[in-house]
C-alpha cells in the first residue's frame, strides 16, 4: 500500500478509536453499567504477550475484552487473544478475579493464564490494536497499563487464586 495512504488510514483509525473511547466514557456515566471482562496472561518462557492500543497515556496492556452473553471467561480469553494478537492459545488456569470502580462503571475482570500455540500476528489496520508482541517480563514497556503490570508481577511471584482491586 502507498505509504501516504497507509499513514492516512492509520491516522483516521486513531481518531475514530479515540472518539469511540470518549463516547463510551459519557455513556458509562449515564447508564452506570456493571461489566464482566477478561485480561489474559500469555506467558512464553520468560516473556509475556502484550497489546498496544491506539489511544491512552498507557497504551500497552494484557490482551482482553468483554465477556459476551452466553460466553465463559475462558472462551472469551481464547477469542480475545486470537482477535487482538493473532496468537492461537488454550486455557491453563484462573489467575484471579479483580474489580475496578470508576467513571460510572463497575467492572469485574477475570484474569486467565493461557498457553500460546503459535506466534503473535497482530492485526493490520485494526481500529483498536496497533501492535502485539511478546516482551521479556523483566523488561516491560514503561507505558504499560498499571493493572497489567501488577498481574504480571503476581504471575512472576507464582501467585494464583487472587481477588482484589485491579
Amino acid at each position: 500500500m502507498n505509504p501516504v495512504l497507509a499513514g492516512l488510514r492509520e491516522g483516521l483509525l486513531t481518531i475514530t478509536y479515540n472518539s469511540y473511547l470518549s463516547v463510551r466514557r459519557i455513556q458509562r456515566r449515564v447508564v452506570r453499567p456493571v461489566e464482566l471482562g477478561v485480561r489474559v496472561l500469555v506467558p512464553l518462557d520468560d516473556r509475556v504477550l502484550l497489546v498496544r492500543h491506539r489511544g491512552g497515556a498507557l497504551p500497552w496492556s494484557l490482551p482482553g475484552g468483554g465477556v459476551e452473553r452466553g460466553e465463559s471467561p475462558a472462551t472469551t480469553s481464547v477469542r480475545e487473544v486470537q482477535e487482538e494478537t493473532g496468537c492461537p492459545s488454550e486455557p491453563q488456569y484462573l489467575h484471579g478475579l479483580f474489580y475496578a470502580y470508576g467513571g460510572g462503571l463497575t467492572n469485574y475482570i477475570t484474569v486467565m493464564v493461557l498457553a500460546p500455540r503459535g506466534p503473535a500476528r497482530p492485526p493490520v489496520g485494526d481500529l483498536e490494536i496497533v501492535d502485539a508482541r511478546f516482551f521479556p517480563m523483566a523488561d516491560l514497556p514503561t507505558n504499560l497499563e498499571i493493572g497489567s503490570r501488577r498481574r504480571i508481577a503476581e504471575y512472576v511471584r507464582g501467585e494464583r487464586g487472587l481477588c482484589g482491586a485491579w
